[in-house]
């Protein structure tokens, strides 16, 4: 009886103090959603490998609970998610940001229309997949 609060008092602290554990369950999911949309192929060889050891690792163990191992699976399920589920993702951070931005210099005001706009999912989608697709920008120090 000890035995068993002794690890569950383990696993509770370690949930507290870093990141949620990696389930078997929630790993197996991620991996069938990367192989129906098609975006397991865009993983490098190490993310691949990475995600098919700790499938089977859990399998056995359950859970991971390494802060390390799960940040990397993290990314990794990030880069497995749906476009749309990214691009609504992307568009609500920028609709924030935009949101942030016109309250402070009063466009609400004159426009206020345009809080309409930044609550609509349909207008989230067009920002997230104008963020997605906008180029990278480098800033060269002379």
């Amino acid at each position: 009886m000890e035995l068993t609060n002794i690890s569950v008092g383990v696993s509770l602290s370690m949930v507290v103090d870093g990141l949620k554990p990696v389930t078997y369950l929630e790993l197996e999911y991620w991996f069938r959603v990367g192989l129906r949309n098609g975006s397991f192929h865009r993983l490098k060889k190490e993310q691949k490998g990475l995600l098919r050891a700790c499938l089977m690792l859990t399998r056995r163990v359950g859970a991971i609970f390494s802060e390390v191992v799960v940040a990397q699976l993290r990314d990794i399920f990030k880069t497995l998610k749906p476009i749309l589920e990214r691009a609504l993702e992307a568009g609500r951070r920028r609709a924030e940001e935009m949101f942030k931005y016109f309250k402070r210099s009063g466009v609400f005001k004159w426009a206020p229309q345009v809080r309409l706009w930044l609550m609509d999912k349909a207008y989230m989608l067009y920002l997230g997949f104008m963020c997605l697709n906008e180029p990278s920008r480098y800033y060269y120090e002379a």
